[in-house]
């Protein structure tokens, strides 16, 4: 077990490593790189990779290898075949080094790095997200709160309460159900008096979880499908650790915990994942998917 001193050293870690990976990506945004496709899931943007996405990757375990060898730690990250160390050892390293990396090559916001330190039971304990192109970098510990560039963070009121924001995947817009989704989502927020619902479709995964601490009303969903996709465990690791440390929901289709260390797979497609600003909104989708998919 580790103890609050090695958390608070291991988080550090996180940091520093988030914040160089996160310079050197945003350094990149307009230089020329190579790029490629490898095997993801079902969405375009789960298989685009760049020289980019490994650079930063290269980064970030250079600041995490003395912990690895240090508190016998394993490994999970995005760019390199799963060793399964994350089955065996107690805790394990998390990492996306490029989340959205399709906004990335488009120019766009949406990107960040998610680093996260995950116990074998699926739970996260340590995670740091670092948005580049806002130079603004979010940490956590377990039982702890949540920091934002070095100094406490709370969750603000802004001054949109009149309306539902809503944050999903480009992949969901050409789904079957789509319009009718569209169409419920507009009658329960009738029913709760909202005068706008908006949707935001474009940014990765990471960011659109952060993005729903912008809003009063807010969220971000997948739901879960047999496809194999549905993001990976580096993509909501450091996000579900921000979201219980601000003591806001965040599940998986089914009101559980978004287990973060399935032996089967990395990927999150059978659990579906849910980030809300509220209760109420969560129940909203959760019903959502009940009805539609």
């Amino acid at each position: 077990m580790l103890n609050k001193n090695s958390l608070t050293t291991l988080c550090q870690s996180a940091i520093n490593a988030s914040i160089e990976a996160g310079k050197l990506i945003q350094s990149q945004v307009d230089q020329a790189y190579s790029q490629q496709r490898k095997q993801g899931g079902y969405s375009k943007a789960s298989q685009v990779v760049t020289e980019v996405d490994f650079k930063a990757q290269a980064i970030i375990l250079k600041h995490l290898a003395p912990s690895i060898a240090k508190h016998d730690l394993g490994l999970l990250t995005e760019e390199a075949a799963d060793d399964e160390s994350r089955l065996i050892n107690d805790y394990f390293w998390c990492i996306d080094p490029l989340d959205g990396t399709l906004p990335f090559t488009e120019q766009r916001p949406g990107y960040a790095v998610s680093i996260a330190l995950i116990s074998r039971s699926g739970d996260p304990v340590v995670g740091a997200v670092y948005i580049p192109d806002e130079d603004l970098c979010y940490s956590a510990i377990k039982g702890e709160g949540i920091s934002l560039n070095g100094e406490s963070f709370s969750l603000t009121n802004p001054a949109d309460d009149d309306s539902l924001h809503v944050y999903m995947d480009r992949s969901m817009q050409g789904a079957s159900y789509f319009k009718e989704l569209k169409d419920r989502t507009q009658q329960w927020a009738e029913g709760q008096n909202y005068t706008n619902v908006f949707y935001h479709v474009g940014y990765g995964a990471v960011r659109n979880a952060m993005s729903v601490l912008s809003h009063s009303n807010a969220c971000y969903f997948k739901f879960p499908r047999k496809e194999k996709g549905g993001g990976s465990i580096w993509d909501f690791a450091a996000t579900r650790l921000i979201f219980e440390e601000l003591a806001l929901p965040v599940t998986n289709g089914k009101r559980e915990n978004l287990h973060l260390n399935s032996p089967e797979t990395t990927f999150m497609n059978q659990q579906g994942v849910v980030y809300a600003s509220d209760i109420r909104i969560r129940e909203m989708i959760i019903e959502m998917n009940r009805k539609l998919v």
